[in-house]
């Protein structure tokens, strides 16, 4: 019995998230993401990891990333890292621009003024949380005002089944390279239900033990 239940401790600790890192999407490969927020990249996840790669320009001749997802039925995205980000701003704050909205593009009067609102905006690359390594979607769903805009907000800090557009850019001197990398999980996640199955399994040999002590 105590070699089983060590085995099923082992096996709970190594089975999450063992995914190996994926580009979905590069540019440097596969060309600019559209500057069209009306029509933007769309792009397919898998479960797991999923790295996309890409740079903008600033001002004046300034470089908008969009690009869409969908989250099928039974996942949801809790986590986008910030893998990689290098800013061409010549200050101290040197940081970029990402927002997400709801639907598969985002509409001219978002873009230009905020209406309909985004459902989530951040500045990224600098501020501590929101730096290399950092899980930066909570900031997207926090929704802190930016330069007098404020946001929708998603207080769950999940994105569930759907289509979201996302937006990047910064407007000063643009981004020499950012690496973004969205986590699909399903939900629940496969070690959530692998515990759930182990404990009741445990449950099960405990009990038969007890009604072969009592025979």
């Amino acid at each position: 019995m105590k070699s089983l239940l060590l085995g099923l401790i082992a096996a709970l600790a190594f089975a999450p998230n063992a995914y190996a890192a994926n580009i979905v999407y590069s540019e440097s490969s596969q060309g600019d993401f559209s500057g069209n927020n009306l029509n933007p990249t769309k792009l397919n996840l898998s479960q797991g990891s999923n790295i996309i790669i890409g740079s903008t320009t600033g001002n004046p001749n300034l470089d908008q990333d969009f690009f869409s997802i969908t989250i099928p039925s039974g996942y949801a995205i809790k986590k986008i890292i910030l893998a990689g980000y290098k800013g061409l701003d010549d200050d101290l704050i040197n940081q970029g621009f990402l927002a997400v909205q709801s639907g598969s593009l985002i509409e001219n009067g978002t873009v230009t003024a905020n209406n309909p609102q985004l459902l989530g905006a951040a500045t990224i690359g600098a501020e501590p949380g929101k730096q290399v390594g950092d899980n930066i979607l909570d900031d997207l769903a926090k929704a802190d005002s930016i330069r007098g805009f404020s946001f929708v907000g998603f207080p769950s800090g999940v994105l569930t089944q759907g289509n979201y557009t996302f937006w990047i850019q910064e407007t000063r001197n643009g981004i020499e390279e950012y690496q973004l990398d969205f986590v699909l999980s399903q939900t629940p996640e496969p070690s959530t239900m692998l515990g759930l199955g182990m404990v009741m399994g445990i449950g099960m040999l405990l009990n038969r033990k007890r009604l072969l002590h009592y025979k």
